[in-house]
């Protein structure tokens, strides 16, 4: 017999004896074990749920990091993003991010985008006329994100998350035709945080 099994043979034995020897605290005691050991289990139970999910997101954070492109679709990580972005970059609250060698000032990229701000409500309101899951809403928050190029043209536009794909189609079309001043270097990425709520 090994001496795990001799100790724990032990254990048993003497919380035997010292539950025989108390006479009528047996049944306290009895209860008392059970509530700890029942703490103990769900204690074990909830650190291997979070065991489960923080492999989870160091995977999500693995496959965002291995693939640029990633679509994400979580609100809240991208309102994080963004804000990180920010902070890295020192933009101001309202400001987008420009990311890239470029000189666009950010200043300049938050004039054209609060300007084509309007276009973007449109097709939120025209939206919402269509698609009755987006009427239960309270508003959206997105990210508009632009790749523009140094002569000021927009080359690529990102709406994360899409909600809907003809609204999203409406904003990349109304977005594409923004004129960014021009500047010097290469193409900076634009990512704006937009809150659209209904008009009443």
């Amino acid at each position: 017999m090994n001496r795990s099994m001799t100790r724990f043979l032990l254990a048993g034995a003497g919380l035997i004896w010292l539950l025989g020897c108390k006479g009528g605290d047996d049944e306290d005691s009895i209860h008392r074990i059970r509530e700890a050991n029942d703490k103990v289990v769900a204690c074990k139970s909830e650190v291997s749920e979070l065991k489960g999910q923080v492999a989870s997101l160091k995977r999500q954070v693995a496959e965002a990091a291995a693939n640029p492109r990633l679509q994400l679709n979580d609100p809240e990580i991208i309102n994080l993003i963004a804000d990180l972005r920010k902070q890295r970059h020192g933009g101001a609250d309202g400001d987008e991010v420009a990311i890239g060698r470029g000189d666009l000032k950010p200043q300049d990229a938050s004039r054209v985008v609060k300007k084509g701000a309007q276009a973007i409500q449109v097709c939120y309101e025209r939206a919402l006329k269509r698609n009755s899951a987006l009427q239960y809403q309270a508003g959206l928050a997105l990210v508009v994100e632009l790749t523009v190029k140094p002569t000021g043209a927009v080359k690529e536009v990102n709406v994360r998350p899409s909600f809907d794909a003809d609204m999203t189609s409406c904003f990349q079309t109304a977005a594409m035709r923004w004129k960014f001043p021009t500047f010097g270097g290469e193409p900076v990425v634009v990512a704006q945080k937009v809150t659209l709520t209904p008009k009443t």
